[in-house]
């Protein structure tokens, strides 16, 4: 042992298999260790560590993907966005997957989907083998279900909008409740006329957003208004042109619940470029506060959603899949209200 410890070219070609003699432990032990998975007991892992920290082992990357069968490779799969302000959601996810994919000795490759062409290379890595696991985000059409289910690669989806009896798992929002408490803050503040500004295009998010936003509304006794509400949004332009709409009805609500903060900007230019003012003739809450939220004019107020944690979660729970470790879904409440300077206090 003695020997190891002193001869750096010995070091440096250090095996799995040498750690375990070191240790006194079996290879599989050393492999669980490395692999972080359940298995070995505190004593032995302790030991393994120990030889590891003394060693520096870092095990080449392609002797454990023989040794393991792993590519230690994690597909991340997006589609192509409309909404340009969206990808910063999909950012702050992405930098926790990243954050733990690093943790976890995993590499990840992003893959973004646009048409028929990118699905057919997508199958084409899933059937090669490529990846140990995928990453969808948000919710994939059933032609890409029917791929990667086929192929008994572990995958999941973070920021799903689908219900809970879907047979993928899921890490998401429970956007009801997001919405629900966003409203009922504005009601809280003495709005009464609430518009609502949202996107039918993802049916699921529309029936969850606009439902706390109803929901919200009718336990207050409040008048749902038709022109206030906007349904269309699917980019900042559209946004707009919903936000113009509810002026051009010329019977103004005194606060907009926008189902995500790209709209909810784009609202405010279209109020501002109409000579009102934000939060002085209409006010906004806006749902999930990415990176820009706080430094538009004037500051948004928002429902926060922890975009990281959940890319974290999404990572550790992929990474216990791949490894048949236990992992449930996760669906997080958020009635997190970050309140900034875009609702105008009425009471």
């Amino acid at each position: 042992m003695h020997n190891y410890f002193r001869d750096k070219n010995t070091m440096a070609n250090l095996t799995i298999n040498d750690i375990a003699r070191m240790a006194n432990v079996s290879k599989t032990a050393v492999s669980f260790v490395l692999n972080g998975k359940e298995g070995v007991g505190e004593e032995t892992r302790n030991r393994v560590l120990a030889v590891i920290e003394q060693t520096n082992y870092s095990p080449n990357v392609h002797t454990r993907r023989l040794n393991l069968k792993k590519s230690f490779t994690i597909y991340v799969v997006m589609h192509q966005q409309e909404v340009s302000f969206a990808n910063l959601f999909n950012m702050e996810i992405i930098f926790g997957i990243l954050n733990k994919s690093k943790e976890l000795g995993y590499s990840v490759v992003f893959i973004s989907i646009s048409d028929e062409k990118d699905i057919g290379i997508l199958s084409g890595y899933v059937r090669n083998k490529d990846t140990d696991g995928i990453i969808f985000m948000q919710d994939p059409e059933n032609s890409i279900l029917s791929i990667v289910e086929d192929s008994s690669i572990p995958f999941l989806v973070v920021d799903s909008h689908a219900p809970d009896t879907v047979s993928y798992t899921q890490v998401k929002v429970d956007y009801f409740i997001a919405a629900y408490e966003a409203v009922k803050y504005l009601i809280e503040k003495g709005h009464k006329k609430v518009a609502f500004i949202g996107m039918e295009s993802q049916p699921d998010y529309y029936v969850n957003t606009f439902g706390g936003f109803n929901k919200a509304l009718q336990e207050a006794n409040l008048p749902i208004m038709p022109t206030w509400i906007q349904s269309e949004a699917k980019n900042e332009q559209s946004a707009y042109n919903c936000m113009q709409r509810i002026i051009d009805a010329h019977d103004l609500p005194t606060a907009v619940f926008c189902a995500g903060d790209i709209f909810a900007i784009s609202a405010m230019k279209c109020v501002k470029e109409n000579n009102l003012l934000v939060p002085g003739n209409i006010s906004f809450v806006g749902l999930d506060d990415i990176v820009v939220s706080p430094y538009v004019d004037p500051p948004l107020t928002t429902m926060s959603i922890n975009e990281n944690q959940m890319g974290e979660e999404s990572m550790q729970i992929i990474f216990d899949m791949i490894n048949n470790n236990s992992y449930q879904n996760i669906n997080y409440t958020s009635s997190n209200i970050v309140e900034r300077s875009t609702v105008k206090d009425l009471t």
